[in-house]
């Protein structure tokens, strides 16, 4: 990709709205690319506005953060007969640019040393594991390289010495993956794992954070995935479970 001037940078900054924030580029650009012929964006469907209506009559809803405040509208709309899928983005490499809050010009740009993964979804569907292989729920998991514009003015965390974060742009769209099913979703779990199996024994076998692998597990048990089938120590041991027939 060629490198942003200093002046297109800020008018990438002007169009996000760094002083007035409002829908973020990559929530927009990533319904704009999922979007084709006959779909229509912000549609009011039984008393809700959707991000966008495609022409099957399936409801898309783009959601980069908080999953938990979106898992009642998307119920909502299910149980009412609706298909619904959810489009959550990952971003596998991220590019973080710094601006200066007057003028706007590149100060500084650098690589993010975090990359994403698929299990990164559960640091948010730990608040919303209603939405786990729901009926008529899928979702959409999309691997993107993302650029951060961040605005140091003093307003933001003082682990990021005061800067905020202005907005969140999608420089590529990589690939994608669909989870509907619940063997979709226990495709997660490598089928080859000794069952029971703990925190521990899957954080290993995956390569994932013990943290992020609880958050699964916690999902997964209350969605109705997996049952606690006793303890190791202090540690939970979890099976599938058997579905309903």
């Amino acid at each position: 990709m060629p490198a942003r001037t200093a002046s297109s940078l800020t008018e990438l900054a002007e169009h996000a709205g760094i002083n007035l924030y409002a829908e973020g580029s990559l929530h927009a650009e990533l319904k704009r690319r999922l979007a084709g012929p006959g779909d229509r964006f912000e549609v009011p469907v039984d008393g809700k506005v959707v991000d966008l209506v495609k022409a099957d009559g399936e409801l898309l809803e783009v959601q980069t953060v908080g999953l938990g405040k979106l898992a009642p509208k998307v119920l909502y709309l299910a149980a009412r007969g609706h298909r619904v899928r959810v489009v959550y983005p990952i971003a596998v490499e991220t590019r973080i640019r710094r601006l200066n809050p007057d003028s706007g010009e590149l100060v500084s740009e650098r690589r993010s040393p975090k990359h994403g993964d698929i299990y990164q979804l559960f640091d948010e569907l730990v608040h919303a594991s209603a939405l786990i292989a729901a009926p008529r729920v899928s979702f959409e998991v999309v691997f993107v390289r993302d650029a951060v514009l961040r605005v140091r003015d003093g307003s933001g965390s003082w682990k990021r010495r005061g800067d905020r974060t202005a907005d969140r742009m999608l420089e590529e769209l990589l690939s994608s993956r669909r989870l509907t099913t619940r063997s979709d979703w226990l495709s997660l779990i490598p089928r080859d794992l000794a069952t029971p199996f703990d925190s521990r024994g899957l954080g290993e076998a995956l390569g994932v954070a013990p943290e992020r692998v609880r958050k699964l597990l916690y999902a997964y048990a209350r969605a109705g995935l997996l049952v606690e089938v006793g303890r190791a120590g202090r540690r939970k041991l979890y099976a599938r479970k058997t579905a309903r027939v």
